[in-house]
């Protein structure tokens, strides 16, 4: 792996697979906003309808209060306005995580003031906090804040008790329910050790059942995108991540390089060694390849170079953040390494697949080309023609060569439509 130049990644940028990211949790977020605009009306019309049919039956509700009333539907409003703030501003925020912890602490706040109102420990309301438990599996990347936020009900729920308990809260009186049960202690205690361990189990199935979705979600993703053969990005991919990758570099003012290689021979190989041995061969070179870029440090891990098969035995690697002469330097010792390694790897392959030694050592090489934005090229195809021709001039002349696309000034009466076409190329031995 190239290390040395990680220092061209810049931390300010955010690459496109962080961008993908970004835009997952977004979604998730606006679900979870619109799930909560559902949760809020559900409690609207709980409130409202049993207050309805109370006054039709002539109930004596006497022991509700004024406190009781006004105080949920403050908390229920504060909800609302923050659960609209977040329906419109969210997509404002480059860091989403903060913003999930603040509204998740939010609901845990809500959910206690309803419960305290509506009877503390006799409150119907409690399952609230298994709701915000899920809320938390849905839109947190890590599942150690789901505990975290599970752990929190628990304190919130237990705390409430213990203040109601010791007349530090006044407990609330509620119709319909035997209101000495919150003041006996071992009731108290019993009903926060039953919350305290359904939430949590609701945390703990949570938390798989969103690990085997994302896990399917992320295999689904890969039969989707990647090759089946050498599992690197298929071309359709190629092409939607180069041009992000273009946008991104125009967007930022930064530099992008594109490496297209071609083994060399590789028919020949074939008809000598047979098309099995010669899968093996594009297996062994899609290794080098993904063993020589660089990945992020971060969790969960991704590429910030994209290899990719580009079609038959010719692949290629979007190099983001790297200028022409890195990407000269990456293109010749990744060649030299496809020399080295295959070449070692191939002859125990065609050792098991014939059961002799091979009485040759088999030649494996590849031709590279090499184009960067925007010195020769601004748009998707053209870097990839100025690219692709660059490899073809090293295919046409001695071939296991790295050739740099040179920076183009139209010819007189040409077209700027012609950029990318390498008139003048550099030979890297």
């Amino acid at each position: 792996m190239d290390f040395s130049r990680l220092k061209y990644i810049s931390t300010d940028v955010p690459t496109t697979d962080e961008l993908e990211l970004l835009n997952e949790s977004r979604v998730r977020i606006s679900q979870v906003i619109r799930a909560r605009w559902i949760i809020l009306g559900i409690l609207a019309a709980y409130g409202v309808v049993p207050y309805v049919l109370f006054q039709y039956y002539s109930i004596d509700l006497s022991s509700v209060t004024t406190l009781q009333c006004v105080f949920p539907v403050l908390a229920w409003c504060t909800m609302a306005t923050y659960n609209a703030f977040f329906l419109y501003s969210y997509q404002w925020f480059a860091n989403i995580r903060p913003l999930n912890q603040i509204q998740l602490l939010l609901d845990l706040l809500f959910v206690t003031v309803v419960i305290h109102y509506s009877g503390g420990a006799v409150s119907w309301f409690w399952p609230m906090y298994l709701v915000v438990t899920l809320e938390s599996v849905l839109v947190m990347e890590k599942y150690s804040d789901t505990f975290a936020f599970a752990l929190g009900a628990s304190l919130a729920y237990g705390g409430l008790l213990q203040f109601e308990y010791y007349g530090i809260v006044p407990p609330v009186s509620m119709p319909f329910e035997n209101l000495s049960l919150q003041q006996t202690l071992p009731y108290g205690v019993t009903k926060w050790a039953w919350v305290t361990m359904t939430n949590m189990s609701v945390a703990a199935i949570g938390v798989y059942l969103m690990k085997t979705i994302r896990h399917r979600e992320e295999e689904l993703r890969k039969l989707v995108i990647k090759d089946n053969l050498t599992a690197l990005y298929n071309r359709a991919y190629f092409y939607y991540r180069l041009n992000s990758e273009i946008q991104r570099a125009k967007r930022y003012s930064r530099a992008l390089s594109l490496l297209i290689m071609d083994m060399d021979n590789f028919k020949r190989f074939n008809d000598r060694y047979g098309h099995l041995v010669g899968d093996q061969l594009l297996r062994v070179l899609a290794s080098t390849i993904r063993s020589n870029i660089r990945y992020s440090g971060g969790k969960p891990s991704y590429e910030l170079d994209i290899p990719c098969r580009y079609g038959g035995d010719e692949f290629a690697i979007i190099l983001p953040e790297t200028n022409n002469a890195q990407a000269a330097v990456v293109a010749e010792r990744l060649r030299k390494e496809i020399n080295l390694k295959c070449v070692h790897e191939m002859m125990a392959q065609i050792q098991a697949a014939t059961g002799t030694h091979p009485m040759e050592i088999p030649t494996v090489t590849v031709s590279v080309g090499v184009a960067s934005f925007p010195e020769h090229a601004s748009m998707t195809e053209a870097l990839v023609k100025a690219a692709d021709d660059a490899m073809y001039v090293s295919k046409r002349s001695e071939k296991n060569k790295v050739v740099v696309s040179e920076t183009l000034t139209p010819l007189p009466g040409t077209s700027p439509l012609a950029e990318g076409v390498p008139r003048v190329c550099t030979v890297r031995e």
